[in-house]
Formats: C-alpha cells, sequence, structure tokens
C-alpha cells in the first residue's frame, strides 16, 4: 500500500485548481467575447466594445474557477440539471386527504 500526501493532485494544474480544463473554457470566452467586438465594430466605434472582451473573458473564468469548496458555477449548474432530471418522492400531499 503507497501513501500518497492529501496535497498532491492527479492532473496538471497551473495554479491551484486551474487546470487544462479552465483553460480552455476561459480562451473560449475569450475567442467569443473577441467575435462579440468584431460584431459590434461593424456597428460603432466606441470604446465600450473593447469593454465586450473582458466581460465575456471575466464570466468564463468565473464559471471555471472552483470556489472554496472545490465546485465551480459550472458544476453546480451540473449537479442542478442531473438533480432536476431525477424523479423525487413526495411524503405529503398538500390540501390534505380527501375521502
Amino acid at each position: 500500500m503507497y501513501q500518497v500526501p492529501k496535497n498532491i493532485s492527479a492532473r496538471f494544474e497551473f495554479f491551484s485548481g486551474f487546470g487544462w480544463k479552465e483553460l480552455f473554457y476561459v480562451l473560449l470566452g475569450l475567442s467569443l467575447g473577441f467575435f462579440v467586438y468584431l460584431i459590434l465594430s461593424l456597428f460603432t466605434h466606441s470604446p465600450v466594445r473593447y469593454l465586450v472582451v473582458f466581460i465575456f473573458t471575466g464570466l468564463a473564468y468565473f464559471a471555471v474557477i472552483p470556489g472554496p469548496d472545490g465546485s465551480s458555477v459550472l458544476n453546480l449548474i451540473k449537479y442542478y440539471l442531473k438533480w432536476s432530471k431525477k424523479q423525487k418522492r413526495y411524503l405529503y400531499v398538500q390540501g390534505g386527504y380527501t375521502n
């Protein structure tokens, strides 16, 4: 039997909680923000269009970065969707029983 310390992670991480998968999602958000920037640049030349790139990149980052309990917003959404598809058993009927 091998004893592995708890602080050893099985996956590669650039820094704690941020690995290849998170980097992919952040780059996806960056590319989506750049695409919206290009569309906005057809209609306006306002400096606000630069803000769109930062907003999409920031949202992607905060969606995938793990919180204090180790789960990210994306994981919580996945857990909720899986939970909402399960059948639930209700023990009580609202309004009482009718005979």
